[in-house]
């Protein structure tokens, strides 16, 4: 083990330092200050190893004084400088080290291990390649050099090549120029492509290289043949004996001491491990780790491409900007595992669904992007959105837990929502926000009123987190009344946030910016404890009523939730059977084991549950058979217009389904008598609404309970 010393250079010198190293001139200015910050230095001696070959690979160096031999066995390969950097083809192959490597004179270097190269350079598609340039540059100077050290095969040096093929550790074949068949192999060779020296005697050296054709030939060796070079270099597929294929670098010199024909001897080098590394850090650079799709940084080559050919041929170019639905509550309840296992299914997904032509990338976290070339008429794009949400509805199956979650879509079109890659992607961006005020598991194209929308909701959560607090927010009370009797037997909890600067704040605008910045887990706090404080003062007026609360699915899927409320009924002191909660049928269906085990934890507590407007989401007999719920909500858009022959069903079939499994029905929206006569008929509980009562002030709803308030 290495020891480290703390960083004695400040960390601009560092900087400074880096800055010449060609590989760290593609970070930005910000991640280098950081890495000089974060980087200190190893100290060492002379003739100190580092590592020896076979030692696992943790951490890369930059040697900034001294000079290090990069060595296997008692050959030397290489003697690196101050500014050189090595040891990172095992760190991004979590292999054993290649080679060993020790200091020749007192030397000073800069270790990177696993996590500050994860931080700093994993996702750096440019710096990634110039590594992988840099580690192909010093494998081809290692061959070139070892071929520099390989004696001229002519009359004049007297060297045997027979016999010097015999003695070297190198692959050596030779072959006829004229022929190309096989004439000796060495050992070394023979055990490498699985073929006796007979077997290959018999063989062209094409059918070895059969990634080579005649023609591939005859370019490669009309140097060679014209004296115009000493040695030929490339690359070539071979074929063992086995079937197995593998790359090799191939060098090629001509021999003429060998009998009438010149002869051609080629060394082999398999370059297998060179290949998949720079594979490797081909997929780092340009592909996401957790799902295989494009990243970032190749989906902008790709809409790049797409860009200029459609502006050839007079194309459009749709880009779909996709965010899953409430994905940040599975990962906060379920776990970041959980969450992971859910986006590659969803990537599943998108890649099946996508034609051949589209680009599907992740942009990280749980957004998506795909690129729908060739638009010739916007339908198609309608058409290809619409597939995606199809696509995505069917519940996942989980480790034991059935998913549901879906996406809010945004579409912006080249070249009607701009000319250039950041501002097609930023407005797909705001019209995906767009889908979600609109009720999320949609899509939304791009309109210019977007960018006024994207400053107004700028300006609200600003205000938003100013009010956190404060005394801008306040509750509002709407009474429910006994459909039967007449009476007041509850209130709705309804928030209200009027602003010094934007006035009265519409909860259409401000609850899904809440949601959005994860802000309605403290004001929801702040709504139970003033709804419960409230139920403590009505008890003295009337010790019936009881005050619902709205949560949402932020809220509802915190873990802390049961155990918040649970401590402010007990500060307050109210009987927990007057405070209830009303919950939407998206947040059960999400995670249905979750959502039984938080609802019978809030019922063990005390507390009612109603399901808020039912009926307008994924309905399912299966769950509220098995949570334990006490109301159900009929959603005003069926109450507002019951002469429709569809309303009036639901309705009538939402309140017989309640009775039948032993709970109670509210109706919102009641404006009218018409709706209320409707209602009491088919013996629904209660009703809520402007026909009732507007939303109150806590004041003039304690005066509306002191007065007896009673509906004819």
């Amino acid at each position: 083990m290495i020891p480290s010393v703390p960083a004695f250079r400040a960390a601009e010198e560092k900087k400074l330092f880096l800055k010449r190293i060609d590989l760290m001139t593609f970070l930005p200015e910000e991640t280098l200050d950081a890495l000089a910050a974060d980087c200190s230095e190893i100290v060492l001696d002379a003739n100190t190893v580092l590592f020896e070959k076979g030692d696992t690979g943790k951490s890369m160096y930059i040697l900034l004084e001294g000079e290090v031999l990069i060595y296997i066995e008692k050959k030397n390969l290489a003697t690196l400088k101050p500014g050189a950097y090595f040891g990172e083809m095992s760190l991004i192959e979590c292999q054993p080290r290649t080679a060993s490597a020790k200091t020749l004179v007192p030397s000073t270097l800069i270790e990177i291990d696993e996590e500050l190269f994860s931080r700093y350079f994993a996702n750096q598609p440019r710096a990634l390649m110039a590594m992988m340039r840099n580690l192909s540059a010093r494998s081809r100077k290692i061959s070139a050099d070892l071929a520099a050290s390989l004696p001229a095969m002519d009359e004049e040096s007297g060297i045997d090549p027979i016999a010097f093929m015999n003695d070297t550790y190198l692959d050596v074949l030779l072959f006829d120029l004229e022929t190309f068949k096989f004439t000796q192999a060495n050992a070394p060779a023979c055990r490498e492509v699985g073929y006796s020296p007979e077997d290959l005697f018999k063989m062209h050296f094409l059918d070895l290289a059969i990634s080579l054709d005649q023609e591939d030939i005859d370019r490669l060796f009309e140097p060679l043949i014209q004296s115009i070079r000493p040695m030929t270099v490339f690359e070539a597929v071979y074929r063992r004996k086995n079937g197995s294929t593998y790359p090799v670098e191939c060098r090629c010199q001509i021999v003429k001491n060998l009998g009438t024909h010149p002869q051609v001897m080629v060394w082999s080098q398999d370059i297998t491990e060179r290949k998949q590394l720079e594979e490797q850090i081909r997929q780092m650079a340009y592909y996401d780790p957790l799902t295989g799709l494009l990243n970032r940084n190749l989906l902008n080559d790709r809409l790049e491409v797409a860009l200029t050919s459609a502006n050839v041929a007079n194309e459009k170019v749709g880009i779909l900007f996709l965010d899953l639905d409430h994905f940040k509550t599975i990962n906060d309840t379920l776990g970041h595992d959980m969450g992971d296992l859910l986006l590659k299914q969803v990537a599943d997904r998108l890649k099946k669904m996508a034609r051949q032509e589209d680009t599907v990338a992740r942009m990280g976290g749980d957004e998506f992007v795909i690129i729908v070339p060739n638009l010739t008429k916007e339908d198609e794009i309608v058409d290809r959105a619409q597939k995606i949400l199809e696509a995505l509805t069917p519940i996942y199956n989980i480790q034991n837990h059935e998913l549901y979650i879906t996406c809010s879509i945004g579409i912006s079109v080249f070249p009607d929502d701009g000319q250039e890659i950041e501002t097609l992607l930023k407005h797909s961006d705001l019209a995906m926000y767009r889908a979600k005020e609109r009720g999320r598991n949609t899509f939304q194209f791009f309109a210019q009123s977007m960018n006024t929308l994207a400053v107004e909701r700028m300006i609200i959560e600003k205000n938003m987190r100013k009010a956190m607090g404060g005394t801008e927010f306040q509750l509002y009370y709407q009474p429910k009344v006994c459909l039967r009797t007449g009476k007041v037997v509850g209130m709705e909890a309804l928030l209200r946030w009027e602003n010094p600067e934007l006035g009265f704040v519409n909860p259409q605008k401000s609850i899904p910016i809440a949601e959005e910045t994860r802000l309605i887990i403290q004001i929801g706090r702040w709504i139970i404890e003033s709804a419960c404080q409230q139920i403590k003062r009505l008890e003295k007026i009337n010790p019936d009523i009881n005050i619902a609360v709205n949560l949402s699915v932020i809220q509802f899927n915190s873990p802390d939730l049961v155990s918040e409320i649970k401590g402010i009924i007990r500060d307050t002191g109210i009987d927990p059977q007057k405070l209830q909660v009303e919950v939407t049928e998206s947040i059960l269906i999400q995670d249905s084991t979750l959502a039984i085990s938080i609802l019978q934890n809030l019922n063990d507590l005390g507390i009612k549950i109603c399901i808020d407007d039912f009926g307008t989401g994924y309905s399912s007999l299966s769950y509220l058979k098995n949570m334990p719920i006490d109301y159900l909500k009929v959603d005003q858009s069926f109450i507002r217009d019951l002469t429709d022959p569809t309303n009036e069903a639901i309705t009538r079939a939402v309140v017989a389904l309640a009775q039948s499994l032993g709970m109670k029905t509210i109706a919102e929206g009641v404006e009218t008598n018409e709706q209320k006569n409707f209602l009491q008929m088919i013996h629904c509980d209660e009703g809520q609404g402007y026909l009732f009562s507007k939303p109150l002030e806590a004041h003039r709803a304690e005066e509306l309970l002191k007065k007896g308030f009673q509906v004819n």
